[in-house]
């Protein structure tokens, strides 16, 4: 049983047709723009989907992000990492999801520094800051996935311009992330 599966299975729910495309297009390392309605799952469509690859690699608890979740906005931000916090503890035990906003006190920042999560919650200006430093593309180097999510608030604006600096940087390594987009609209 998948990690996704298992969780879903805990919490009593049945995957949508739509979430078992989405976890299949990711194990083929397929990157895309899933576009559904508020409250029917993309979340857990795209999370899952990473959740199961996650557990095929090698170390799927390893300490550096593997995975990055960009929200447009911080209050977002905190709720997406709780929910899929919740979600990975059923999934896959002992992965580690950390938010880094510009709300995030300094000693936090220092211990993400020194101990990465797995999965990093951020937004678009924080990415860019983490980007910045000296060494922000090193640490930023076992990224395998990146999710903009609300993928539709980022376009044709600032945020967004500075996502897809943000993406660009991230693709020049040698094993360039899978992109997924979420979008209500």
């Amino acid at each position: 049983m998948t990690p996704a599966q298992r969780a879903f299975d805990a919490l009593g729910l049945a995957p949508f047709a739509f979430q078992t495309e989405v976890w299949q297009a990711v194990a083929q390392g397929r990157s895309g723009l899933l576009n559904a309605g508020t409250g029917t799952g993309k979340t857990y469509a795209i999370w899952g989907g990473l959740l199961n690859r996650l557990a095929q690699g090698a170390d799927p608890l390893g300490a550096f992000p593997q995975i990055l979740w960009i929200t447009p906005m911080r209050a977002l931000a905190a709720d997406t990492a709780r929910a899929l916090q919740r979600f990975a503890d059923i999934a896959l035990p002992g992965l580690r999801v950390a938010l880094r906003t510009g709300d995030t006190p300094t000693a936090e920042r220092a211990r993400q520094d020194r101990m990465p999560p797995q999965a990093l919650v951020t937004t678009p200006e924080s990415l860019s800051l983490l980007l910045s430093k000296p060494q922000g593309l090193q640490m930023l180097a076992g990224v395998t996935a990146v999710v903009a999510d609300e993928w539709h608030e980022l376009l044709g604006n600032k945020r967004g311009v500075q996502l897809q600096l943000c993406l660009a940087a991230l693709a020049r390594g040698p094993c360039p992330p899978l992109v997924w987009g979420l979008s209500a609209t």
